[in-house]
């Protein structure tokens, strides 16, 4: 009886093991290691590190679920899925490598692959589009095709998150591309994976955070808040959408690189369009008062600026499930929600249409 419990723990044990077996492209100093480290959100677990020995190495162990890993050589990194089986990998100094021989990792292979055909693509379009020799209407027809170029790029995004419902790879993906999906179209999206994944606490984020954002869709009223300005003197967002025929809220951060790079164009609305009953409401996302404050003055931010220095715990974003930033809504002054997210020359293409 002993034997056969101890057969039927190996056996269990069987099922759940993983081997990586490695190879490495390049000669490398006789103390160099693999390290091997869970990614847990924005965090690395250390799991195990291993010597190369001969250009190889390999590492072993038992994953209860899927969990997504980094495997690290010096500067090259390979990011691959734990699961049952033999892992793959050969790793190539300095080069972006991929893990074979599991159902997960195959899946992410073939998806970067497709992937990088495409940016290879748009580089091909951008370096075109330098030749001081085109036409106009050949730099036109250049500028259209990168124009329709992130669409393309988003669509095959969606449709490998589609091609892969209940596969771990989907859900990571997902998780990572969300942002790409409209409310509306992600909401079925977000269906399909919770019903396969009904524990994962991420997934119920995303979807808590797009069940909000649907309340505050496109042709649906605003929702009022709270909030300090730089002198710690209390605003409801209710004054400025009372105040302006068309108000944007904006989303933002100091320590926010996209934020920081969207400034001019929102900037260029503003002065375009204050005259006309434009106005702005600058929501920051900041936990440090003094960060926000000194980047109101470098950006010259003329609009009004609300806080209540809680970083994403924002009671505003929360409100409007934002999830990234920037991330803008248009109110109109009857309080009814024109457009979400408008960046770029988006936003004077709206306002123009609005306040004519």
């Amino acid at each position: 009886m002993a034997m056969a419990a101890l057969a039927m723990v190996a056996c269990q044990n069987n099922e759940k093991a993983y081997t990586i077996s490695g190879t490495v492209n390049a000669t490398i100093g006789e103390n160099d290691s693999v390290s091997l480290q869970l990614v847990e959100g924005r965090k690395l677990v250390d799991l195990e590190k291993v010597p190369v020995v001969n250009g190889k190495f390999q590492l072993e162990g038992t994953a209860d679920s899927v969990q997504v890993a980094l495997l690290t050589l010096g500067d090259t990194r390979c990011l691959l899925f734990l699961e049952p089986g033999l892992i793959k990998v050969d790793l190539k100094l300095g080069q972006m490598t991929f893990a074979l021989g599991t159902p997960n990792n195959n899946a992410y292979e073939a998806y970067m692959s497709d992937m990088q055909a495409l940016e290879d693509e748009y580089a091909e379009i951008s370096r075109n589009a330098q030749n001081p020799e085109l036409t106009d209407a050949q730099r036109e027809e250049l500028k259209k095709q990168l124009g329709a170029f992130e669409e393309k790029y988003y669509q095959a995004v969606k449709n490998s998150i589609a091609d892969n419902v209940g596969n771990d790879f989907g859900l990571y993906n997902l998780c990572n591309s969300y942002y790409y999906y409209e409310p509306e179209e992600l909401a079925p999206v977000l269906e399909g994976y919770v019903a396969a994944f009904p524990t994962n606490a991420r997934l119920q984020q995303i979807k808590k955070a797009n069940d909000i954002t649907l309340e505050t869709a496109v042709g649906k009223q605003f929702k009022d808040f709270e909030m300090a300005d730089v002198e710690g003197n209390m605003h409801s967002l209710s004054e400025y959408i009372a105040a302006n025929k068309v108000t944007l809220v904006d989303f933002w951060a100091s320590w926010c690189g996209p934020c920081r790079a969207e400034m001019p164009a929102v900037k260029a609305a503003y002065e375009v369009y204050k005259s006309k009953g434009f106005g702005i409401v600058g929501i920051s996302l900041d936990n440090n008062k003094a960060a926000w404050t000194a980047a109101i003055k470098n950006l010259g931010l003329e609009w009004a600026q609300l806080s209540d220095l809680q970083g994403w715990n924002s009671v505003g974003a929360k409100l409007y499930g934002v999830q990234s930033i920037p991330a803008t809504v248009l109110v109109a002054q009857d309080g009814t929600i024109l457009a979400r997210n408008l960046r770029g020359e988006a936003i004077q293409e709206k306002l123009a249409e609005l306040l004519k």
